[in-house]
């Protein structure tokens, strides 16, 4: 077999993916060898993100630079019922009634499990490191400021 060695880069060679919102580097991408994902993130002061949940996805979040805040709800969201379209509007529309809002500052450190709805929101530009489980395309949009659907992107992947 091949042998693993160390691997080496500088940031500034890392995938950067552009978004509506910010970008995001892509510093580990995951693989069998990593089977983890770390990404910088920027989010432009004034923009949020989707208001998303994943369905296999949790992620952790260290916020190094900004002020803002996470909105999210409380109780776990059925991902599978969902998208088997077994909301109802107004269930939905209940749902984002009772989303939550936790101011962040610089040292703030969270964790979103699987099903939980959450949006990121600047007040001022976020900078923040996101480590993750490798379910990359698990990305479900309940909500979405530039009208994305769910899943990849695929023009942000170039």
């Amino acid at each position: 077999g091949s042998m693993m060695t160390v691997d080496f880069k500088h940031i500034g060679q890392c995938k950067l993916v552009k978004k509506p919102w910010g970008q995001e580097t892509w510093i580990q991408a995951g693989s069998d060898v990593y089977p983890f994902v770390l990404k910088e993130l920027v989010l432009k002061a004034g923009f949020v993100t989707s208001l998303q949940v994943h369905q296999h996805k949790t992620e952790s979040i260290h916020l190094h630079q900004g002020t803002g805040a996470i909105i999210y709800h409380p109780e776990p969201f059925d991902c599978e019922r969902f998208l088997a379209g077994g909301y109802s509007e107004e269930e939905l529309a209940k749902i984002k009634s009772e989303l939550i809002t936790q101011e962040l500052s610089p040292g703030a450190v969270f964790h979103t499990p699987t099903g939980t709805i959450h949006r990121m929101i600047a007040d001022t530009q976020l900078r923040f490191v996101e480590a993750s489980t490798c379910h990359l395309d698990d990305v479900i949009r309940l909500q979405d400021d530039a009208n994305r659907s769910s899943g990849r992107i695929d023009s942000e992947h170039k």
